[in-house]
């Protein structure tokens, strides 16, 4: 497999590229970035690491070099500014996601297209309307991300192992995430059936959950390897065809009666990219959440 990643010099894109090195499930990984010197320098430095992790091309490039990638990943954006409003924001990265698309289908409209530049619902559905192809394949990592970390809170919370936690945020990347407690569990177990397990201690990690991205930002000026292990998640099922179920942001053509908007639901990932959604017995509120999320995306990108 060959991935493109456009934005590969940053912070989000050069910490994926890492982690996606050690999975070894790519032959060439591309690092695309208009600070060209940059993605060369990030490129070099991970090259000096394959006599170790194993044999993989590095190069780096502009869109020229995304063609013939199986998946591009778009982390590519603008970061928000103290006097800038979030609608001023979107409609900066937007432009910057439109011309990106723009220039990525004249040389590659075979790929499968993963956005991770925020705010990514909105852009993921740009993304869908802009290329013209198949929703499969042009999705987002939508709420990966947040699941990875509430599911490690959870953990560190109760003391329990974490891959042994499987839990859901679905809905909006943002404010308007839905906490999916009715699928919740730990090794099989109902969270609510577990001693010592509290509503208001979930409730406590939801919501540190939430502020865990800006609490990053502020200590370290914004998220990197936790976000690069969560890409790598969806692209090495891409790449095994693996079918594993992940939020990813998604057009839902019509499951849990939502259309025309993109936002997280549990989607199957394979190697046809979002082959189809997972209709779980959620809750009342939880799908009340869900179509909620929905109309606050759709307000938004109707603004733009």
């Amino acid at each position: 497999m060959k991935v493109g990643i456009i934005g590969g010099g940053g912070r989000v894109g050069v910490s994926f590229a890492f982690h996606l090195l050690t999975t070894k499930v790519a032959r060439e990984i591309v690092l695309i970035d208009v600070a060209r010197e940059l993605a060369e320098g990030e490129a070099l430095d991970l090259t000096h690491a394959t006599s170790t992790i194993g044999n993989v091309k590095i190069s780096h490039g502009w869109i020229e070099a995304a063609a013939g990638c199986d998946v591009v990943v778009i982390t590519a954006g603008a970061r928000r500014k103290a006097d800038e409003t979030r609608l001023q924001l979107i409609q900066k990265n937007v432009g910057i996601l439109d011309s990106t698309i723009d220039e990525l289908m004249k040389v590659n409209r075979d790929a499968i297209v993963l956005v991770v530049a925020n705010p990514v619902d909105v852009l993921t559905y740009r993304a869908v309307v802009k290329t013209g192809l198949s929703p499969n394949r042009v999705f987002g990592l939508g709420n990966v991300m947040d699941t990875v970390r509430f599911k490690s809170l959870l953990a560190a919370r109760f003391g329990w192992n974490p891959p042994d936690v499987q839990a859901f945020l679905l809905g909006e990347h943002g404010d308007a995430m839905v906490p999916i407690w009715s699928q919740a569990v730990y090794s099989g177990m109902k969270l609510s059936l577990i001693p010592g397990v509290t509503k208001e201690a979930l409730d406590e990690v939801f919501q540190k959950t939430k502020t865990s991205g800006a609490d990053v930002i502020r200590m370290k000026g914004g998220a990197g390897w936790a976000v690069g292990v969560s890409i790598s998640e969806v692209v090495v099922a891409i790449a095994t065809d693996s079918k594993k179920v992940l939020p990813v942001s998604t057009l839902p053509q019509g499951a849990y009666g939502i259309n025309d908007v993109c936002l997280s639901l549990p989607t199957v990932v394979g190697k046809g990219g979002a082959e189809g959604h997972v209709v779980l017995d959620l809750e009342k509120q939880e799908l009340e959440g869900l179509k909620k999320a929905a109309e606050v995306l759709k307000q938004t990108y109707a603004q733009i």
